[in-house]
């Protein structure tokens, strides 16, 4: 039986990524998701690093500016269709702080989230109530 070799992911791009988040809000965790190493705010996942490139969590609309000025790619992990809210950069390790701002609006967006999740759960308590 013949597999697919395992795709590995750059380690070192990831504490670069993390590093930059980190000093901008240490409450963001590191984690995995599928295999690749996360960033996570709360249980929402905002980045990751996939293979060479970063794996990002944004808007749709501004996934879509990113990928149409040429900033980003269609995020597709292992083959799969692209994601309306995901896009992939790939940059060197050492200029991760370039992207810094596309990232921190990751992290914002997953807070977002976060906020969105805990007012759904209090409104069903409520409705249960």
């Amino acid at each position: 039986m013949k597999t697919e070799p395992r795709l590995l992911h750059d380690v070192g791009l990831f504490e670069a990524v993390f590093a930059c988040v980190h000093d901008k809000d240490p409450s963001v965790r590191k984690g995995a998701m599928f295999g690749c190493p996360a960033v996570f705010v709360g249980s929402h996942l905002a980045c990751c690093v996939y293979g060479s490139g970063i794996g990002i969590k944004l808007p749709a609309e501004r996934a879509a500016m990113l990928v149409d000025a040429g900033r980003a790619f269609a995020f597709q992990p292992y083959g799969r269709s692209a994601m309306r809210e995901w896009v992939e950069i790939r940059i060197p390790r050492e200029r991760v702080g370039e992207i810094a701002p596309v990232l921190i609006e990751a992290i914002e967006y997953a807070r977002h989230h976060i906020g969105h999740a805990d007012s759904k759960r209090s409104s069903a308590s409520a409705s249960r109530a």
